[in-house]
């Protein structure tokens, strides 16, 4: 009996003909998960100094001598500067929600006509 399936070759429509910009927002949205990834650890990084903080408020609250208003101090700006942080980190992933979002209006809006 003879085989009478064509073997399969390469044509136009087994091709990524026409599917560029599906590939382009693909690497596109790669990035930004990259990005995002690095966003998320230096939020865990925020989150870690919080806890520093607060265990070196713990420790003071246990000193023999009370602690100086340069120290209370000391403190609000550390807190200040780690809310500054995390504030940006949470800026910089809504950023990049939104360069998600445009990258993958290019795959919705595909043109099906010439």
């Amino acid at each position: 009996m003879s085989d009478y399936s064509p073997k399969p070759t390469p044509n136009y429509m087994s091709s990524d003909w026409g599917q560029l910009h599906t590939k382009t927002a693909a690497l596109n949205i790669d990035h930004i998960a990259d990005k995002a990834t690095f966003a998320i650890q230096v939020l865990e990084s925020t989150v870690k100094a919080f806890d520093s903080i607060e265990k070196e408020i713990v420790d003071a609250s246990n000193a023999t001598t009370p602690i100086t208003r340069e120290g209370l101090r000391a403190f609000s700006f550390r807190i200040d500067a780690q809310q500054q942080q995390l504030m940006q980190g949470i800026q910089h992933l809504k950023q990049m929600m939104t360069d998600i979002d445009k990258a993958t209006d290019s795959i919705q809006q595909q043109k099906t006509g010439w």
